[in-house]
């Protein structure tokens, strides 16, 4: 972003310049015989919009750092001039009557809308009913991760500057972790999910994904904010110290001003040895990347999860904590349903009838994975009284327990690699690819590790190199609620030593 800003201020480039090159680079490798499948929607006003960007821009400066800055939006985002499938063919055509929070935060900053990222469908896998699957720009056979995975592909093949994903259990961490991106999963209720389509709102959240760690630090300034239509938001800002409670409130946060190097020195990190013992590539890249947070100044300690709590909160969390709070999609995914036109179903019963009479008849039938969410939501309901127990007891002790690990061994942050094996073989309804190269993992995932619990834990994932088949991995900083200035911090320090990302060869520049 500051390349780009610099060239604006010095008249080398306009946004419509800028534009019209991302625009060359999507028809050439979203649409062309390369087809990354990483888009859903380009804005068809896009070169509109650039325009009077440039206007507004020599007329009376700029908006903000994100004035002309062309950025992608997940396409659970809501968006009143582009449709929000929620990676459905059956909401393919649904445009939303406003903008989410986010989206409309974006648009007063001055960022240009490029369009609608491709995403796992109803916010599960890299897989749709509309693109099908997408492909990781460094490894054709390999997967990108779920389900901000258009997100990841886009911005790994620069076909924008920047991408706002969604996480609730992986979504944004995961496909950043795959397609070698800063990503951010903050606190929960730090960016308010009004306007956003629901998958569990006991954890969603959307997070800034990125090439840098500045470009996030600048992307999260300008979505984060108090919004009262989102509970969650007020709940979380309540938290706040008062003055920047008051900034929050004004949409005025600059987590920018935690950029600085040295931030490591003296911080304590510990790290978390129950992540490690997947693929030895990824531990021995996992340990150089911390022997160079060690060099900047950290303090390094080892540390073991308690077995009881890696098999309750972590190996068995999906049937312990994620299944339980799915009880509340149904009733989430029908006051969604409410707020749009009339000709989109109104109910899961319809989504499922349409999937099994239509779509399955289609070349792209729906996952097994999405008809199980909706069909499961039929017979659930919150009044179950396991679903009154995780509110009350399971995700507050899961906040609990955590806090006390990092008051034990008196931590500023855990760092771990964030994934245990490098992106899986393409696997989908429709294609199942074979890559004997691939090596698999049995080691918990820590994807889980922060959402699940009644704060969400902030963390990010920095890119830290390569393996011997030219696909990426990060590291991944988590710390306490709130932190996410402290994590970007550490992270900009760790970044600006190492500079491990590489773009992918395979999406050269035209």
């Amino acid at each position: 972003m500051a390349d780009i800003a610099a060239a604006y201020d010095s008249h080398e480039l306009t946004c419509v310049e800028l534009t019209e090159m991302y625009l060359a680079r999507i028809a050439a490798y979203e649409d062309g015989d390369t087809r990354l499948n990483a888009i859903t929607t380009v804005n068809p006003d896009a070169l509109r919009v650039a325009a009077q960007l440039d206007r507004e821009r020599r007329r009376h400066g700029k908006r903000s750092p994100l004035h002309g800055i062309p950025v992608l939006l997940k396409d659970n985002v809501d968006t009143h001039d582009m449709a929000t499938s929620n990676g459905s063919v059956i909401l393919k055509d649904s445009v939303p009557p406003d903008d989410a929070f986010l989206a409309r935060a974006l648009r007063d900053r001055g960022a240009l809308i490029l369009g609608k990222a491709s995403m796992g469908e109803f916010a599960g896998g890299s897989y749709n009913t509309i693109d099908g699957q997408v492909v990781n720009p460094y490894h054709a056979k390999r997967n990108t991760g779920g389900s901000s995975a258009g997100s990841g592909a886009a911005i790994a093949a620069n076909l924008a500057v920047l991408a706002i994903g969604t996480d609730t259990s992986t979504s944004v961490r995961g496909p950043a972790s795959f397609c070698g991106l800063v990503g951010l999963r903050p606190t929960t209720g730090l960016i308010s999910r009004d306007g956003i389509a629901p998958k569990n709102l006991t954890f969603d959240t959307a997070g800034p994904m990125a090439r840098t760690v500045t470009d996030t630090a600048l992307l999260l300034s300008a979505v984060a904010g108090m919004d009262r239509a989102d509970p969650l938001s007020v709940e979380t800002y309540g938290a706040f110290p008062r003055a920047l409670r008051r900034r929050a409130a004004r949409g005025e946060l600059d987590y920018t001003r935690y950029l600085r190097r040295r931030s490591l020195r003296r911080a304590r990190l510990g790290v978390v040895t129950d992540f490690f013992g997947g693929d030895p590539e990824i531990d021995a890249l996992a340990r150089e990347a911390i022997d160079t947070m060690r060099a900047l100044g950290a303090e390094i300690v080892d540390i073991t999860l308690d077995p009881a709590f890696v098999d309750f909160y972590l190996t068995s969390g999906d049937e312990n904590i994620r299944d339980i709070a799915d009880y509340r999609f149904k009733a989430d995914w029908e006051t969604y349903l409410a707020t749009l036109g009339r000709d989109v179903p109104r109910t899961v019963e319809e989504f499922v009838r349409i999937y099994e009479t239509e779509v399955n008849a289609s070349p792209l039938p729906v996952e097994d994975s999405v008809l199980d969410l909706l069909t499961t939501s039929l017979s659930t309901s919150t009044d179950a009284p396991e679903y009154r127990n995780l509110i009350d007891n399971v995700l507050p002790e899961a906040t609990r327990l955590k806090l006390a690990m990092f008051d034990r061994y008196d931590l500023d942050a855990m760092v771990f690699p964030y994934e245990s094996s490098f992106a899986s073989p393409i696997s989908n309804p429709v294609l199942s690819v074979d890559d004997p190269t691939y090596v698999p993992s049995s080691r918990p995932k820590p994807s889980t590790f922060g959402g699940y619990s009644s704060v969400g834990f902030p963390g990010i994932v920095v890119p830290m190199g390569f393996g011997s088949q030219g696909l990426p991995m990060t590291i991944s900083l988590m710390g306490r609620p709130y932190s996410e200035g402290l994590l970007l911090g550490y992270a900009y320090d760790y970044e600006q030593e190492s500079r491990l990302r590489a773009p992918s060869p395979h999406f050269p520049a035209l």
